[in-house]
């Protein structure tokens, strides 16, 4: 795991260490896939013009026949390693996804876990319905501990670019740990109280594409914008 944490001698009476978080903001530049700590099934991720017709290059992620894990599950995703994620610290991140058609398996598309003991804390996923006899897509927010919880669902617009936000307080306890969310600039929940922190390791979040099992449906989902940032104030800045 990389380790973002910044180190500074402070010359008092007793050696210290001061320790804050620098901006992180994942880059295409170049057609390259830079600043994500891996990627799960890199065959199946790649730079891509912006699918609304921008000048922007963005990251695709398919889920294919070749995109199996070997303990079954079938993904295409990026990993980014939370600088502050140990008991009482905050996290602010955020990221863009874009779906071109419905989705057509319920997928993850993003959660934040556990390094080492690969516990999930939260996330989000997509499920396909019907409704009117269209195909639809749902997305949802959930926690996971002690018992999965899900908090906000919406019928998401497909063709559109959508920004999910959020500002995490981490805790092994309910009453400390906090989670607030904004979609599209709209904040849907405030400061929910919940375990945000499974275990005292601490946790990533991956985003794109993540099944439990292997089908043969072809989806696709495209991601721009992530990053970390030092305060809420930065995050939500346009």
């Amino acid at each position: 795991m990389t380790n973002k944490r910044l180190y500074a001698y402070a010359p008092l009476l007793f050696s210290s260490f001061s320790m804050a978080c620098p901006n992180w903001q994942a880059s295409t530049t170049n057609n390259q896939i830079s600043g994500w700590d891996h990627q799960l099934n890199p065959q199946n991720i790649r730079v891509v013009s912006d699918p609304k017709g921008s000048d922007a290059r963005v990251v695709n992620l398919t889920i294919t026949e070749n995109s199996t894990w070997p303990n079954g599950h079938t993904r295409a995703e990026v990993k980014h390693d939370g600088c502050a994620t140990h008991e009482g610290e905050n996290t602010y991140f955020s990221w863009e996804f874009y779906l071109e058609e419905p989705i057509k398996r319920f997928n993850h598309i993003a959660y934040w876990e556990t390094a080492h003991s690969y516990q999930q804390s939260m996330g989000f996923y997509l499920t396909p319905k019907i409704e009117n006899g269209k195909s639809i897509t749902e997305l949802a927010f959930f926690s996971n501990q002690p018992h999965p919880n899900v908090h906000w669902q919406t019928i998401l617009q497909v063709g559109k670019w959508h920004k999910i936000a959020m500002a995490i307080t981490w805790s092994e306890k309910k009453e400390n740990g906090k989670i607030s969310l904004w979609f599209n600039g709209q904040k849907v929940v405030t400061q929910l109280a919940a375990k945000t922190k499974p275990d005292t390791h601490p946790l990533f979040i991956q985003l794109g594409l993540h099944r439990n099992q292997s089908e043969a449906p072809i989806d696709s989902i495209y991601i721009r914008k992530a990053k970390e940032t030092t305060s809420l104030a930065l995050l939500l800045n346009k």
